[in-house]
């Protein structure tokens, strides 16, 4: 299979992971990510096995009331003809209840590979450009830090 063509058939699994987000479907999404105990995602400094990130989108889930992930560019990268990486600058819009819409940026990247003839998250890592400004916005909070 030529590189190309294996980029585009991974790629699926990452458009399906963020359609089910722009859906409120978290949980639908995850279905994409590896169970397996080698599988790391992390956001913004902490790592995460899938049961914690299936927690945490169970916390916030019904919090959101509109998510938008507009891929801003896609970088892939072709590792062997198992393995793709995925670095995707992101732009965001997320509403959370009694808390004002908020717009940024957000960077995701991920490992995706074929494991039982399944392409699936087996690493991620998102992080927010301006994360103090995130937390104030989704907290309804200052945080301004001098």
């Amino acid at each position: 299979m030529e590189k190309k063509a294996i980029i585009d058939s991974a790629k699926v699994t990452v458009e399906k992971v963020f359609q089910s987000s722009n859906n409120l479907q978290f949980i639908e999404g995850l279905n994409y990510y590896s169970e397996e105990p080698d599988g790391y995602y992390t956001n913004n400094g902490t790592i995460l096995t899938l049961t914690d990130l299936k927690k945490s989108y169970c916390q916030i889930g019904s919090s959101v009331e509109i998510l938008k992930n507009t891929i801003i560019s896609w970088n892939a990268k072709f590792l062997s003809k198992n393995t793709v990486a995925f670095t995707l600058p992101i732009h965001i819009k997320i509403k959370l209840v009694g808390i004002p819409e908020y717009n940024g940026q957000l960077v995701w990247s991920g490992i995706v590979q074929k494991r039982n003839q399944e392409w699936l998250i087996i690493q991620s890592h998102e992080s927010w450009l301006n994360c103090m400004e995130v937390l104030s916005a989704l907290t309804g909070s200052d945080t301004n830090v001098k």
